[in-house]
């Protein structure tokens, strides 16, 4: 009520400025992206912000408010969605407004009455499709996937909550495998939004690290909701940058992350992490035992055909021995037999020849002349062998020891 004068208290001039919000301004539909959000007490406080395209201030903001119990009922509702889910930082949202004016505060303020689930799943699945083209794209989807798996990992940078569940039952497999596992151990929050700036700053403390084999990214049971986390560009650039294998088990049978599908592996739970690791050193374990169990066996082989060989260098070394003893001793008897066999063979030989060559003085046409013999020819110089062929009138020449006569064949 006004005052003698006409003038208002505060407190009733702020009652008739919420009055005339609440009156003027109807309840309308808004979406806009999360700039931030806080719980405190009763009460949760959304700032909303529009942005255009690339420029990272805002056009225009608004601060929102709505009960901690009527956020509650929608992270209980939202979870038991098909496509669980939960508000975060940079995520679109379209709710229900109702203007209104806080009195204490003097200031203009809007109360969320609802928020259409559907227009916010629609915008999840849109930016985690955009995140996961911009992988793709930039060819990070399957870069960590290229590093080859150590067959013995024994060193293991591990990020996941401290004195956790999780990290609890990863140790306690690993250790029960009996093998000499390295376990380093990078705490990060593994929900709500500091996951991704924790386990970014974990991935970096672990890549300063030397003779590190892998690292494991995991959580224990948790909302669903919780998953969102996991889809950061961010965070999985720096999973795929990673120098080494990177394996996640932070979610359930039936979701996975795009950490999970950027990830050299991707396996269920911590446990199934540790048993994949501990798989790896018994595989390597098992091939070395083949490995010894074939090289004795080659090792035997060659035992048995090293002896084979060496009997059989043996028997040939005896089989020379005997044979060149029998050639020395052959050569021996030819060498003695030539000593005395030449002179004879020689002796022999005189004699043949000395035989051919009386032979051939007693054939000599001189000896035969000289033992009364003669020799006719006629007029061209040819033996006459007959008398038939000494015709009437051939002039024959008669050849003696000591000269020669000469004559004319006459027929009576």
């Amino acid at each position: 009520m006004a005052d003698s004068q006409g003038s208002y208290s505060l407190s009733n001039y702020l009652f008739s400025v919420q009055r005339l919000v609440r009156k003027q301004i109807p309840e309308v539909w808004v979406y806009g992206t999360v700039a931030s959000l806080q719980e405190k007490g009763k009460m949760v406080y959304i700032t909303l912000a529009e942005y255009e395209d690339d420029s990272v201030l805002p056009k225009a903001s608004l601060s929102v408010v709505m009960f901690a119990s009527q956020y509650a009922a929608f992270c209980r509702s939202w979870n038991e969605l098909p496509v669980p889910f939960q508000i975060k930082k940079d995520l679109k949202i379209r709710v229900l407004l109702e203007a209104d004016f806080y009195i204490p505060h003097g200031k203009f303020q809007c109360k969320i009455l609802d928020i259409d689930t559907a227009f916010t799943l629609g915008e999840i699945a849109i930016t985690r499709a955009k995140i996961w083209d911009r992988l793709v794209k930039e060819e990070l989807h399957r870069l960590n996937g290229e590093h080859p798996m150590p067959l013995l990992p024994f060193n293991i940078g591990l990020i996941t909550s401290e004195n956790s569940a999780a990290c609890n039952d990863f140790i306690s497999t690993i250790r029960a495998s009996g093998y000499a596992f390295s376990i380093t151990i990078v705490p990060a929050k593994m929900q709500g939004q500091n996951t991704e700036a924790d386990i970014i700053k974990a991935l970096d403390k672990l890549r300063q690290c030397e003779d590190m084999d892998v690292v494991c990214i995991i959580r224990g049971g948790g909302a669903k909701t919780d998953l969102v986390f996991f889809d950061s560009y961010a965070l999985c650039r720096e999973a795929a940058l990673f120098p080494l294998p990177v394996i996640t088990g932070i979610g359930h049978e039936i979701d996975e992350s795009l950490l999970d599908r950027v990830a050299h592996t991707h396996l269920i739970t911590p446990t199934d992490c540790a048993k994949f690791l501990i798989e790896r050193v018994d595989l390597a374990w098992q091939r070395l035992q083949t490995m010894s169990f074939e090289f004795e066996n080659l090792m035997q082989i060659f035992a048995r055909e090293y002896d084979k060989m060496s009997y059989k260098i043996l028997m040939l070394s005896n089989i020379c021995n005997r044979k060149f003893i029998q050639e020395k001793e052959r050569l021996s008897r030819d060498t003695l037999g030539l000593k005395r066999g030449v002179p004879k063979i020689m002796d022999f030989q005189i004699q043949a020849l000395r035989l051919l060559e009386e032979k051939a003085y007693a054939a000599n046409p001189e000896t035969q002349l000289k033992r009364g013999f003669t020799i006719t020819k006629n007029e061209n110089g040819k033996v006459l062998r007959s008398a038939k062929e000494a015709t009437a009138s051939t002039a024959l020449r008669t050849v003696f020891a000591d000269g020669e006569t000469y004559s004319v064949v006459q027929r009576g």
